[in-house]
């Protein structure tokens, strides 16, 4: 009887011992199967905040490539750039229905949305304007810059709206990641827990899901590396679109080339007018600025990214052969011309992957430095334009009084002399009439070449208008101004006229002189000043040059009646 009892016993701690561990082993496959679901839900929800997120980046960086390409096209006219805007911009309303479609079900997000969305329609509306205006009457700068400035502050707003949108979201994506954690270490405990077999099971199940999350990490510093680097491309554009000259845009661009290519050294390379030499726009790390021709770097010969990355690779000329790094050289293209290349110099690493992210990331870099490199050299351009007389190439006369200005003050500081001399070509009409207009633009333009010529650096030569022209001549007494003036007197008398096959003759000038602050001390009165000694000079005969040093002497010149 008692070994019944025992027997009996021993059975029912045996289907005691069974029956728990299939329970258990049920409670741990259910447990496995749930938290699973769960990091599968959560993943879900997670890839959704980041596919928002991805979306709001788009929305911004079509907004900014679309008000790229609207200045691009005020400022040259090329409808590319127009064709290129209304892309973006159709592309911004694209990616603003598809972040609404995306938060469909976040009321939040959804208002906020809305108010975006009528700041957005509100930009692009701006950009037809000014597209519009600039087709009916070409270039009109105040109007632009009241449109641009509407322009600045609804994009400021824009982004408000869209960093309030991206925080909302971020918040999502910290509220899901902490769900996630806390789902592992349930996972954590019941795998710690379990008998053998649910060990075995389970281990399965949370190497797959730690795999999943591993991947998932990955992909979430990927993807917030590429949305550093928009921001800082971004952030580039910017400050280089800001830039009054290369000087400032040299700093910024060595800053930004370190901060995108830490450990790698670099430099951009822009060739010069004549597209005979490449020279440093900026160098980080340990770059060579040596300067080197177009025909050294395969990048530029070839329009494409050279990469050299094993000993067997095709080096660029200028590059060290000896040098035991891998270089990538990318052209700077923009506006179909060819501004320079990027180089860039890392360790040799023969991972694929790793020099294809290299690459994708050098090239974006590079493409943002070509257009805002471009953009730069067509404002100095514009500049040029402004304040040059394009015919002889002389400073305008909206230039020359700004010049004259400020010439005054520095002699009224420095106590120095300033002279302002008036000359005109003699008989200018009866030659044009002789010879035609074309003729005479033709004698302006060398006049013009004669005088840049004969005056000295800190001098300034201008067309005053017709074919009158205006020096001015710092710390430059009366006697000073005749000695160039009749130099450049002779130097004009002696010009060999010919265009084309016809041969014009000669022409002389007439020249009148005032000096700072015995003949006035302001811009209306030294310039009325040279002018009464410009108009004394032509009733004496022309071709020769009246001051007060010439009155006091008693004559005019040597040479004047030559």
């Amino acid at each position: 009887m008692s070994y019944l009892n025992h027997a009996h016993n021993r059975i029912r701690t045996i289907d005691l011992t069974f029956s728990a561990a299939l329970l258990l082993l049920t409670v741990m496959l259910f447990l496995s199967y749930y938290i699973r679901d769960e990091l599968t839900q959560s993943n879900k929800l997670t890839d959704h905040t980041y596919e928002v997120i991805m979306s709001v980046d788009t929305l911004s960086n079509s907004l900014l490539q679309a008000e790229s390409s609207r200045r691009g096209y005020i400022l040259t006219g090329n409808v590319q750039q127009k064709s290129r805007c209304e892309f973006f911009a159709q592309q911004a309303q694209e990616n603003l229905k598809e972040v609404k479609d995306l938060t469909v079900d976040n009321q939040g997000q959804q208002q906020r949305l809305a108010r975006l969305g009528e700041q957005i329609d509100r930009k692009l509306a701006i950009f037809k304007i000014s597209m519009a205006q600039y087709d009916r009457t070409g270039f009109r700068a105040a109007l632009q810059a009241q449109l641009t400035e509407e322009g600045t502050a609804l994009m400021t707003s824009i982004r408000t709206g869209i960093d309030e949108i991206k925080n909302q979201e971020k918040t999502l994506l910290g509220e899901r990641r902490n769900k996630e954690r806390s789902t592992l270490l349930v996972l954590t405990v019941v795998f710690l827990s379990g008998i053998s077999i649910a060990i075995i099971l389970l281990s399965l199940s949370y190497y797959i899901a730690r795999h999943e999350s591993r991947s998932h990490l990955i992909a979430a510093d990927d993807l917030q590396a590429a949305n550093r680097d928009i921001s800082d491309l971004s952030s580039m554009s910017q400050m280089l679109q800001s830039c009054s000259n290369f000087e400032e845009a040299r700093g910024i661009l060595s800053c930004y080339g370190e901060k995108f290519f830490p450990k790698d050294s670099g430099g951009i390379f822009l060739i010069n007018p004549s597209r005979t030499l490449m020279t440093d726009a900026a160098t980080w790390g340990a770059a060579d600025s040596d300067p080197f021709t177009p025909d050294q770097c395969w990048a530029m010969r070839l329009g494409q990214a050279h990469l050299s990355a094993a000993a067997s690779d095709v080096r660029c000329q200028h590059v060290e052969m000896e040098s035991a790094t891998s270089h990538l050289c990318i052209p700077l293209a923009a506006h179909h011309e060819t501004l320079g290349t990027l180089h860039l110099s890392f360790l040799q690493n023969a991972d694929p992957d790793f020099l294809l992210r290299k690459r994708l990331k050098a090239a974006a870099f590079a493409e943002q430095v070509a257009l805002a490199v471009r953009s730069l050299q067509l404002r100095e351009q514009l500049r040029e334009l402004s304040i040059r007389d394009p015919l002889t190439g002389l400073l305008n006369r909206r230039h020359m009084e700004e010049s004259l200005l400020r010439e005054i003050s520095r002699a009224t500081r420095t106590n120095q002399p300033l002279s302002v001399v008036m000359m005109d070509v003699d008989h200018f009409k009866t030659f044009n009439d002789t010879f035609g207009h074309e003729a005479g633009d033709h004698v302006l333009k060398e006049v013009g070449l004669l005088l840049q010529k004969n005056v000295r650096d800190s001098d300034i030569a201008c067309r005053f208008g017709g074919e009158e022209f205006t020096l001015i001549l710092p710390e430059a007494d009366c006697d000073i101004a005749l000695e160039i003036c009749n130099r450049i007197r002779n130097s004009v008398k002696a010009l060999q006229l010919v265009m084309g096959r016809q041969h014009l003759g000669h022409v002389t000038i007439s020249a009148g002189i005032s000096v700072f602050p015995s003949d006035g001390d302001t811009i209306q009165q030294l310039l009325a000043a040279a002018d009464e000694a410009l108009y004394e000079a032509k009733e004496k005969g022309r071709d020769c040059v009246i001051g007060s040093c010439t009155l006091l002497a008693g004559h005019t010149d040597p040479d004047s009646q030559d």
